[in-house]
C-alpha cells in the first residue's frame, strides 16, 4: 500500500502537465489589473495549423517591445464618460492612443485614448466588452455596445463553439459615426501545455480560436460606406494569470491568414523598449487624386507588417498589398475610394479620388 501510494504522487505530476484545464470568469481580468505583455516576432509558427488534443506549443518567440493592459472604469479614465456609459461597473483598457488615418474624418477633428470597457454579463455568463469611449477634439465621449460582444462564454472548455452577435455604433454629429457589426465565432480547439520566455516551465493551457467577421460602417457627410473585416484571434488561457499565455492576431485576406501581431504575457522588468505610440500619426495617400495608376501610401516608419486594402463605394475589395505601400489601381475607373490600411491593431481609413 505505501509502494502504492508513492507510486501514485510521483506520478501526479506528469498527469497534471497533460491535464485539460477549464476556464473560468475568476481567470479573467479584474478592476485594477496591470497586465505586462511583450510584444514580439514568431519565427516558423504555424498557428492556423496547431490545435489538436495533448499539444506541446512552444513557439521560437523573440521579444521587440512591452506594453501594459491597465484595467480602470470609465469614471476612472475620465469623468464625463459616465454620461453616455451607462454600466459604472464596467471596466478596460486604452486599446490604442489614436486614431493614425484622418482621410475620413473631418478636418481637424482629433481621436485619442481609445478604450474599450469589459464586464461579467449574466446571460449567458460570459466575458464581453459592452463599452467603448474616446475623447474627440478633447470632448470624452462613450458608448454602450447594441449588442455585446462575447470574447469568451464559461466555463471554456476543449470542443466548446460559442459564437454571438455584436453591434457598437460611436461618433458624433460634428464628424459623422464608426460602427461595427458582426459576429465572434470562438472554438476551443486544443489542449496542452505552452512554454515561453516567461513560462519557462510548460504550464497547462486551452487554446481559443476566434473569428470575427464584421463590417466597419463609416458615415461621413451622411453617406455610409461599409467596409468587411475578418479577423482570427488565437488565445492560449491558463489558470495562472488574468492574461493568456500567448495571444495572436491575424487578418484573414482572400481566405489566407497574415500574422498581425503576437505577443506573450511577461511581468517581468522590461528587457526591450517600451510600447509608445508617437502622437499625431498620420496615414496618408499620394498622390491623390491619381494621375499615373500607381497610389503610394505614406505611413508610421515604425509600422513594418501591414495590409492595405482598396474598396470601391459599395465595400467591394478592389486591391490588396501587403507589406507594400505602393498599390496599381491603372485598371480601375475614375472615381472614389477608400483605402483601409492594418498594423497590428491599429486601423487607419484614407479616401482616394482616381
Amino acid at each position: 500500500m505505501i509502494r502504492s501510494t508513492l507510486l501514485a504522487i510521483a506520478l501526479l505530476p506528469i498527469y497534471t502537465a497533460q491535464a485539460q484545464i477549464s476556464i473560468t470568469e475568476s481567470d479573467m481580468p479584474v478592476r485594477g489589473d496591470k497586465l505586462q505583455y511583450s510584444n514580439a516576432t514568431a519565427a516558423g509558427a504555424t498557428f492556423a495549423t496547431d490545435g489538436g488534443a495533448n499539444m506541446t506549443w512552444n513557439y521560437s518567440l523573440t521579444a521587440t517591445s512591452q506594453g501594459v493592459d491597465e484595467y480602470k472604469r470609465p469614471s476612472e479614465v475620465n469623468p464625463l464618460f459616465g454620461l453616455t456609459i451607462t454600466d459604472p461597473t464596467c471596466y478596460g483598457y486604452k486599446i490604442a492612443d489614436s486614431i493614425p488615418g484622418i482621410g475620413l474624418i473631418a478636418a481637424g477633428i482629433t481621436i485619442n485614448n481609445l478604450h474599450t470597457f469589459f464586464n461579467i454579463l449574466s446571460t449567458p455568463r460570459c466575458f464581453a466588452a459592452e463599452a467603448f469611449g474616446a475623447t474627440i477634439s478633447g470632448f470624452p465621449l462613450g458608448s454602450m455596445y447594441t449588442k455585446p460582444d462575447a470574447w469568451y462564454h464559461f466555463p471554456l472548455e476543449y470542443g466548446d463553439v460559442d459564437s454571438t452577435d455584436f453591434d457598437l455604433t460611436y461618433g458624433a454629429a460634428t464628424f459623422g459615426s464608426i460602427q461595427q457589426k458582426g459576429y465572434r465565432k470562438s472554438t476551443v480547439d486544443g489542449w496542452g501545455t505552452i512554454t515561453t520566455p516567461y513560462y519557462t516551465t510548460p504550464v497547462n493551457c486551452i487554446r481559443v480560436r476566434s473569428e470575427i467577421n464584421e463590417i466597419d460602417s463609416v458615415s461621413i457627410s451622411g453617406t455610409t460606406f461599409g467596409l468587411p473585416r475578418t479577423t482570427i484571434e488565437y488565445k492560449y488561457m491558463t489558470n495562472v494569470a488574468h492574461y493568456p499565455a500567448l495571444w495572436v492576431t491575424a487578418i484573414s485576406v482572400g481566405g489566407v491568414e497574415i500574422n498581425a501581431t503576437t505577443r506573450y504575457y511577461d511581468p517581468l522588468p522590461a528587457s526591450v523598449p517600451t510600447t509608445t505610440t508617437p502622437k499625431n500619426e498620420q496615414v496618408t495617400a499620394y498622390p491623390n487624386p491619381v494621375q499615373n495608376g500607381l497610389l503610394n501610401f505614406g505611413m508610421p516608419a515604425h509600422w513594418t507588417q501591414y495590409v492595405i486594402e482598396l474598396y470601391d463605394l459599395c465595400g467591394k475589395s478592389v486591391g490588396i498589398a501587403i507589406n507594400t505601400n505602393t498599390l496599381d489601381v491603372s485598371k480601375l475607373p475614375n472615381g472614389t475610394y477608400i483605402a483601409r490600411i492594418t498594423a497590428g491593431t491599429t486601423t487607419a481609413y484614407v479616401t482616394v479620388t482616381k
